[in-house]
């Protein structure tokens, strides 16, 4: 530890020195003063862990100086010279929360224990600091995990709500472009332990680090969402090579497998929604493509066949069968579709394959990433490429196409999942229970088995709003309630209604309510 000795009298000062070297190896002595003003120059340059300071000094004495650091925010612990006679300079001395003295002249046994006893303490306080600091980090980390879950929620309508979650996450809007991938690990979700995502983080953040910042998160069970942010536009390739790279590095130090889906490079931050709905869709293509690789958006769209011709009202009977667990109309459906198909002329073999695996990704939209891993007979041989690329006539397509649909039935019927007749409902009940925790669309989506951006879909389209704007209304109503009936305070408030910070909140409420919540209060009790 550093220590700097402040003594008007040299001798005092070249003893000191001698037997901190010689018997107390922890500490370093890095400088010397002779009066009280020269020691506040030094030790707000050198910041020392420990002064030893006489209080008899000109041009300043002990107890001045110390006074005036303390005032300059000096953290250093001081020790105190002093005679027998001197009592009122120690009396005054206890008033600046000094705690350690040495008598006159100095005793090797008790300068050595003297500054044991400081270092203790120091390295106490330091523990107690980093402690601190820690839980500061963690609660930072968690507003920044929910504020990117509801910024890629929400959708990229709501700049103003989008702009105010990026605040409220401390991250900067201004001349920034982004870009999002979703990476999923593993082959199977249930193989994966919480302690392996911290190295995963580690690894994130080293191949990334030549990028003004990267924002990376638990998005669901096996899946880390990631926003790249950057002051100036993004190159598309290195951003590609900087995941390959990633993705090298996880299987060779950590033997993890990972594929990933990344979206397109959005210069507002209204686009972090839409890029990573983009790199959503693409890591779906994975049954294509197939696992451990990584699919950049821009591929995908250009692929023969993506654009199918299929009607979306079929794409929605299909799902509705789905839902219902009908295998005959699913198996009617199918039927329809391809009939359908042999109409249309000049698509090659490969297209017709192409064409059915987009129609099997948009009739299971509503189903979530965690329901289709877990499906061993979507995962080990319906969705297989080899499958698809072993078939060479129409009737073979068509029959693996009604073995895909009996398949997922089968899977929800094992699974005893509920059909989804009213499933807004369902969710606007458990929302309504669940208000305080914190439920994203992607926690919904494990709960419910429903993909997230399609239940965005869906709930805008049933109830007129989005979930977020639905969930907030839930809150607020709820700490209306509270404010009347109650005496907590706002911030104990905040809390129990599912928000950690309290500014946002009151932001929030007032933006909702029209005034502030400890008017609202006010206001209410004068009735």
């Amino acid at each position: 530890m550093k220590v700097i000795l402040v003594d008007d009298e040299k001798g005092i000062l070249d003893g000191l020195q001698v037997l901190i070297k010689r018997y107390i190896s922890a500490c370093k002595v890095v400088g010397v003063a002779l009066n009280g003003l020269e020691g506040i120059k030094l030790i707000q340059e050198q910041k020392p862990d420990i002064v030893i300071t006489d209080v008899r000094m000109p041009r300043a004495d002990g107890l001045e100086m110390i006074r005036m650091l303390k005032e300059a925010g000096c953290q250093a612990k001081f020790i105190i010279l002093s005679g027998y006679a001197d009592f009122e300079y120690a009396r005054r001395g206890i008033q600046l929360g000094v705690q350690f003295y040495l008598n006159k002249p100095v005793e090797v046994g008790e300068l050595r224990d003297c500054i044991h006893n400081v270092m203790e303490v120091i390295k106490t306080e330091k523990a107690k600091l980093q402690e601190v600091e820690n839980l500061r980090q963690e609660v930072h980390s968690r507003m920044q995990e929910n504020s990117l879950r509801d910024i890629i929620d929400v959708g990229s309508e709501n700049t103003d709500y989008v702009e105010e979650l990026l605040r409220m996450a401390s991250i900067s809007i201004e001349g920034n472009f982004f870009v999002c991938a979703l990476l999923e690990l593993g082959n199977t979700f249930e193989n994966l332990k919480e302690f392996v995502f911290e190295p995963v983080f580690r690894q994130i953040d080293h191949t990334f680090g030549q990028y003004r910042k990267v924002y990376r998160f638990r998005y669901s069970r096996g899946q880390i969402g990631l926003v790249v942010a950057h002051n100036r536009d993004i190159a598309y390739e290195n951003l590609v090579g900087s995941i390959q790279r990633l993705r090298e590095s996880l299987y060779r130090d950590l033997k993890l497998s990972m594929t990933v889906g990344i979206g397109t490079v959005h210069e507002r931050a209204a686009g972090i929604s839409r890029s990573f709905e983009e790199a959503r869709y693409a890591l779906s293509y994975k049954v294509i493509k197939g696992v451990d690789v990584v699919i950049p958006y821009p591929e995908i769209i250009s692929l023969p066949g993506t654009s199918p011709s299929i009607s979306e009202d079929m794409i929605v009977q299909l799902e509705s069968g789905l839902d219902n667990m009908d295998e005959t109309e699913c198996v009617r459906i199918v039927r329809e579709i391809f009939r359908q198909m042999e109409l249309e002329r000049g698509m090659s073999p490969v297209d017709l394959q192409l064409q059915c695996l987009n129609i099997l990704l948009s009739s299971v939209r509503k189903m979530s990433f965690l329901q289709l891993q877990q499906n061993n007979f979507l995962g080990e041989n319906i969705l297989a490429p080899e499958d698809a690329t072993r078939i060479r006539t129409m009737e073979q397509l068509e029959q693996w196409m009604v073995q895909v649909f009996r398949g997922i039935i089968s899977f929800k019927v094992e699974r005893k999942i509920p059909k989804k007749k009213d499933i807004i409902t369902q969710i606007k009940e458990y929302v309504r229970d669940h208000y305080h925790d914190q439920i994203s669309l992607a926690d919904l989506s494990e709960r419910f088995f429903i993909n997230p951006y399609y239940l965005s879909q869906l709930f805008k389209q049933k109830t007129g709003d989005t979930y977020l704007n639905f969930l907030a209304q839930i809150r607020i109503n709820k700490s209306m309630d509270l404010l009347e009936k109650t005496d907590l305070k706002v911030y104990e408030i905040c809390q129990m209604v599912g928000y950690s910070d309290a500014q946002h909140f009151a932001r929030l409420f007032e933006k909702l309510v029209g005034t502030k919540p400890s008017e609202y209060r006010k206001n209410s009790r004068r009735k």
